[in-house]
Order: structure tokens, then C-alpha cells, then sequence
């Protein structure tokens, strides 16, 4: 019987391959640090390729040592080269968070990210509760970066013994079985990853769960399998292939290096990825490996990378990679829109990094509990602290650290009935409909959408439900991001009427009768149809529309537009008004001709550049009050708000609630009134801000 081709036991140390893993780190640092190399993201996948070479490589080593796959040694190895630094990384994190972080939605959501990463899963918390990895919302994440270590570990749970079963078959006389097997697994995988990239693939539980398709295919362990599997096969057919002796490693090196450059410096946020674009970097890094699989004698790119600088950056990629995010983040935090800022962050990260390489990683790899009950309480003590720090943080932030006010028992009740499990209700305001702010004094944690999951999900009239036990009606509140943010206000309007209010919120997709269009595409019709026949069916008291209307109006902003009837992104103002009343007409028809009365919120006043600074340290120094003049935010919906006014001259039931008369001063429109938080960022408002809504909302939700 024909065996395949195997290595030896022991294989020399690949000093190239320490040289890309150095490329692939510096290139995400100064994607993340805000340098201009628009394709710094695929370093990630060029990590992903060189593992998927480096572990089955040394899976097949201990097939050849010892005849099998010794599972149990292999997970334990990458418990320990992995999950100690990390597990430091979550728990400082964690505790800076305290610091640094506002503790009405980003620290609930470091706490839940980091539980994610501890607990193998935060690509799935972050594609689920963050979605868009390049949406502004997930770059405030300090552990938005986890993401690819739970695709990794998740990959890594099936693998090895998906090549056990190849190789037991090839000991049967299937000869090729392990290479076949994880040949299929590579092309199932890309064929999913572009389809669901270009937001064509079949629709899922999963999918809907991560907000659509490319939002999927972006986090998803069976999108992203192939860029390890690719790393896999040429472990298992390099020695099959031609020598790369001579010219030939020279040429494929260079090619190789071109690829990764042309990756990095071409490839940006705007394209579908990962999709068949993510194979340029994943080719172009396997050519490289290949290269130098006959050593440095003759490519100069393999020498280039074996230089002792490009070893010793690739020996502490990982530390890096760990520690350069949060300290962006954290930096951004407090030095607002400063690349000079985000780039020092990085480099300061490297103290961290070092120290944790030192002291840690590398002790921890070196490990050798002498039996199984010392090695699992190696893993049980390196998980449970920085669980235990994630719990705290969200405990603590969830009561704002004894600055927010416990919830009605009204609204307790209903979000205990009809909130998803696990999910924390965000509490209802007083009877007066107030929020105080300031010493002594008491503010709302998250918006209540958000807190019961009611965010980029299928429109859920039961678990996302607020209001009294025994409302003599319902609202219906739909719209993009903006529908979450000023949901508090109306919920807050319906108590006071003895109303519920059922809130629907998706990123990216105003409650219109077409798709938005942008730098990433957000699926929004089926949505968009179930809300509207809802409404059609159960007749509530009211539907209110918010949307970030001027944003679709103004092209030069760089956001969204509705879609045109071509199915682009409108290019000029006028395109963009006219895509907007040809999607808002038809919706606003509709209920209007069914009557249900409708409320327009108009768009609220956008603070360019704000950044909610909502944080112990903020709070200890002080922070100047953000604002932006009146007349400036007047001048900014001015379109928007003339598209609403005609809406309710031309259909008939129509109300139209401007915010900036409840929002703003005679000359000025302010981020904050004192201690209180008016917005949460630049373009929603706070739990505090939605609820200044809420007297315009009651005029006009009464006869």
C-alpha cells in the first residue's frame, strides 16, 4: 500500500514563518493605529493561513512520533499558548474599563466580549450585538480584535480530528482521504464565504442572528475555514510539490511578497469581504511559505524574513496583537479623533506586550503539569479570573456603579415575561418621565431596546415589548439605529397614556419601501416588509418612524442613501431626495390609507466629532460641555425636515415631532446638560436625550 508522503518527528523552526507572523501584526497595528494602509485588516488572514500550515504540520509530526493524534496533548498545548495571555489581557481590560468606559453600554458590552473570548465565542457576541466589524459602534470595542482567536479555536475543535478520520481512511488504502477531506472543507467554505460576502447566500437562523449575510460571513468559523484549510493542504502536499530550489523560491517568494504588499496597500473596508477577495492575501502568503520550505539559500525574501528584527517581532506577535487594540480604544477614549494619539497607543503597547511575553506566555507554553488534576486546575484557575472580572464589570455597570435608579415594578414585570434570557432590561423612567444627573443623583443604563436584544434582530412583538401590563393599545416604533436611540422617549409617551410600545430597530436600514445603499450592504426588505404588515394587521395606535433621514439625504457625509432605482448609492443630493421620497411615500401611503396614525421624528442635531466621555476618569478631571451651534444643526435637516412637513401636508393622520426645539437652547444644541449625558455619540442620543422627546411624543400621540 501507498503511503502519502510524511515529515520527519522533529522539524527545524521556520524563521520565515516567524518573519510573515511579524508582517501580519505590524500591518493590523497600523490599520487599527489610523495609518493610511486601507488593507491592514488582511494580516489576519495571513495569520490564518500560516496556522492552518504550522498546526497540521505539527499534527502530522506526532502521527509520525507516535502513530495517532494525541488529542488530549494538543488541546492542552494550545490551551496554554493561547489563553494565559489572553486570559491577562481580558482581566486588565476588563478593570480599565472601570475607568475609562461609560457605564451605560460599553462596559456591558467589553464585559460581554470578554466573557465571549473566554468562553470561545466572541465573534459570535460580537457579530450578534456589534455587527459591522468597520462600523464606528465596534471600533469603540477594546476587544473587538478576539474575534479571530474563537474563529481559530472554534476551527481548531474540529480539525484535528476531521485529518484523524482522512488519515484512518488512508490507512484503509483511501490514499488521498485526508487531503480530500480537507479539500472539500476548503471549497465548501469559500463557496459559503462568497456568497454570504456579497450578501447572495441562502438565509439562516445564524444569518438573521448576525444582522444578515456579509455580517456573517465576516465572523463565521464555516465562512473563514478555508483560509486555514488552504494552510493545511500545502502542509499535507508540500512534500509532493516542486522543489523550491533556486529560482523557482526566488520568483514564488517574490510573488508571494507582492501579493501580501499589493493586499495591504489595495484591499479596503469598501469591497465584500472575505469572499474571493481574502484569497489574494492567503495565496500570496502560502506562496511565501512555500518558498522557504528549502531554506534561505536562495530567496531573498525568505532571508529577508528570517532576519533576526522580523524573528523576534514574529516571536511576540501574539502579545502584540493582544494589547496594541484596547490601548487605541482606550486612548481614542480620551483623546478624541488624534491619529497622533492612536499611533503612540500603539507604540506604548509594546511595553505590555513585552512584559507579558516575557513573564508569562513564554513560561506558560513551557508548562508540564505532572498529571491531569494539576493541569486542569491550570485551566480552571487561568479561566476563572478573568471570567470573574467580566461578571463584575457587567454586574457593576448594569447598576451604573450605584449611579442608576432601579426599575418600576411595571416594566420589571414585562421584562421578565417577554425579555430574551440573559438579557438585561433597561429600567423605565419615574412618574414624571425625569432623569437627574449629578451628585447624589440617579441616570438610565442602557436604552431598553438595546438592553433586551431588539437590535438588528426580525421584528419581535413579544420580547420586544414595553410599557404596562394592561395598555389599552400599542406603538409601533421602526427604523434604523435611530429607532432604539429615541425609543426610550416614546416608551416613556405610551406609560403615560397607558400604551405599550414595540420597538424594531435595524443599523443601516430606515423603515422605507426600498434598500439603503452604502459602503456595506445591510439586507433591509424582508425586514422592512414584515414591519409594514404588521402594522397593516394589528392596527396600532400609532406608528412611529425614526430614521437618521438627513444622513440619507446628504452623499457627501460618506453614509448611506436609499437605494436608487439602479440599485446604487445615490452620487448627488437631488438622487438622494429623490430615492427618499420614492421609498417613504408608499410606506407612509399605506398606513396612512389603513388608518394608523403615524409620527415622523424628525432627525436629531448630529455632534460631529463628539465622544461621550462618560467615565470615572472623565468625571474625576471634568469634561467641557460638547456642543454645536443651533442654526448649524437647523441648516444640517433642513431637507429632511421639509420631506417630513410635506408628509404630513400630503397624507392624512400624519404627525411630524421636530427634536431640536426639545433638544437644543436658543443658540446652541449640547451633548450634555451638567452631568447628564443628552447623547450617547455623535449621531444617537442617550437614554436622558430620548426622553426629552417624550412631551412632543405625548402631543402627539393625543387627540
Amino acid at each position: 500500500m501507498t503511503q502519502e508522503p510524511t515529515p520527519v518527528a522533529h522539524a527545524p523552526r521556520r524563521l520565515d514563518i516567524q518573519g510573515l507572523r511579524a508582517v501580519a501584526v505590524l500591518a493590523v497595528i497600523a490599520y487599527h493605529a489610523g495609518l493610511p494602509l486601507p488593507g491592514g485588516f488582511t494580516g489576519v488572514d495571513i495569520f490564518f493561513a500560516i496556522s492552518g500550515f504550522v498546526i497540521t504540520a505539527m499534527l502530522m509530526r506526532q502521527r509520525v512520533r507516535y502513530g495517532r493524534i494525541r488529542f488530549g496533548h494538543f488541546y492542552f498545548r494550545r490551551f496554554l499558548r493561547l489563553t494565559p495571555a489572553l486570559a491577562l489581557l481580558v482581566t486588565v481590560t476588563a478593570a480599565l474599563a472601570v475607568l475609562v468606559q461609560n457605564p451605560f453600554g460599553a462596559q456591558q458590552t467589553t464585559a460581554r466580549t470578554g466573557l465571549g473570548a473566554m468562553l470561545l465565542s466572541a465573534n459570535l457576541v460580537i457579530g450578534h450585538a456589534t455587527g459591522d466589524y468597520f462600523a464606528a459602534d465596534a471600533t469603540t470595542n477594546p476587544l473587538l480584535h478576539t474575534w479571530s482567536l474563537s474563529v481559530e479555536e472554534q476551527f481548531y475543535l474540529v480539525f484535528p480530528a476531521l485529518l484523524a478520520l482522512g488519515w484512518w481512511l488512508v490507512a484503509r488504502g483511501r490514499r488521498r482521504a485526508a487531503v480530500a477531506l480537507v479539500a472539500l472543507v476548503a471549497f465548501a467554505s469559500l463557496l459559503a464565504s462568497i456568497a454570504w460576502s456579497n450578501g447572495a447566500g441562502w438565509p439562516t437562523a445564524l444569518t438573521d442572528f448576525f444582522g444578515g449575510a456579509q455580517t456573517w460571513a465576516f465572523y463565521s468559523p464555516l465562512t473563514r475555514s478555508w483560509e486555514f484549510a488552504l494552510g493545511a493542504l500545502l502542509a499535507l502536499l508540500i512534500h509532493r510539490l516542486p522543489s523550491p530550489a533556486g529560482s523557482r523560491g526566488t520568483i514564488g517568494g517574490l510573488l508571494g511578497a507582492a501579493g501580501i504588499l499589493a493586499s495591504l496597500a489595495i484591499i479596503n473596508d469598501a469591497m465584500a469581504f472575505p469572499g474571493w477577495v481574502a484569497a489574494v492575501p492567503v495565496l500570496a502568503t502560502l506562496l511565501v511559505i512555500w518558498a522557504g520550505s528549502a531554506g534561505d539559500s536562495g530567496a531573498p525574501v525568505t532571508r529577508l524574513l528570517s532576519t533576526r528584527p522580523a524573528v523576534a517581532v514574529g516571536d511576540w506577535s501574539y502579545s502584540l496583537y493582544l494589547w496594541h487594540w484596547p490601548l487605541i480604544v482606550y486612548v481614542a477614549l480620551l483623546v478624541p479623533n488624534s491619529t497622533t494619539a492612536t499611533v503612540i497607543a500603539a507604540l506604548l503597547a509594546v511595553i505590555p506586550a513585552l512584559l507579558s511575553y516575557r513573564f508569562l506566555e513564554r513560561p506558560m507554553r513551557a508548562l508540564q503539569p505532572r498529571s491531569r488534576p494539576r493541569a486542569a486546575a491550570v485551566i480552571v484557575a487561568t479561566i476563572a479570573i478573568p471570567i470573574a472580572a467580566c461578571l463584575t464589570l457587567l454586574v457593576g455597570a448594569n447598576a451604573g456603579w450605584g449611579m442608576v435608579e432601579p426599575a418600576p415594578a411595571s416594566q420589571q414585570a414585562q421584562a421578565s415575561t417577554s425579555a430574551a434570557p440573559g438579557a438585561t432590561t433597561a429600567p423605565a423612567p419615574d412618574a414624571d418621565g425625569e432623569v437627574t444627573g449629578g451628585e447624589g443623583g440617579t441616570l438610565r443604563s442602557q436604552h431598553a431596546a438595546v438592553a433586551a436584544g431588539c437590535v438588528n434582530t426580525g421584528l419581535d412583538p413579544v420580547g420586544c415589548r414595553f410599557g404596562p401590563g394592561d395598555a389599552r393599545g400599542t406603538i409601533l416604533v421602526a427604523g434604523d439605529s435611530q429607532a432604539y436611540a429615541l425609543a426610550d422617549g416614546v416608551i416613556a409617551a405610551g406609560e403615560q397614556l397607558g400604551l405599550d410600545t414595540v420597538v424594531t430597530s435595524h443599523t443601516g436600514c430606515p423603515f422605507l419601501a426600498r434598500e439603503s445603499s452604502g459602503v456595506h450592504n445591510y439586507p433591509c426588505r424582508d425586514w422592512q416588509k414584515s414591519v409594514l404588515q404588521y402594522a397593516l394587521d394589528t392596527h396600532p395606535a400609532a406608528v412611529v418612524i425614526a430614521n437618521r433621514t438627513a444622513g440619507y439625504l446628504h452623499p457627501e457625509w460618506g453614509w448611506r442613501t436609499a437605494q436608487t432605482d439602479a440599485g446604487d448609492r445615490a452620487g448627488t443630493a437631488g438622487e438622494a431626495e429623490a430615492a427618499w421620497r420614492s421609498g417613504i411615500e408608499p410606506i407612509v401611503r399605506k398606513l396612512s390609507d389603513a388608518g394608523i396614525p403615524v409620527i415622523v421624528l424628525g432627525t436629531v442635531p448630529e455632534m460631529k466629532g463628539f465622544t461621550d466621555q462618560t467615565s470615572v476618569v472623565s468625571n474625576l478631571f471634568g469634561k467641557a460641555t460638547f456642543e454645536i451651534p443651533r442654526d448649524k444643526a437647523e441648516k444640517d435637516v433642513a431637507s429632511a425636515g421639509a420631506i417630513d412637513q410635506q408628509l404630513a401636508a400630503d397624507f392624512p393622520g400624519v404627525v411630524v415631532v421636530d427634536p431640536i426645539p426639545l433638544l437644543c437652547g436658543e443658540s446652541a444644541c449640547a451633548a450634555s446638560d451638567g452631568d447628564t449625558p443628552i447623547y450617547q455619540d455623535e449621531t444617537h442620543l442617550a437614554v436622558p436625550g430620548a426622553e426629552r422627546l417624550t412631551p412632543g411624543i405625548v402631543a402627539a400621540l393625543q387627540p
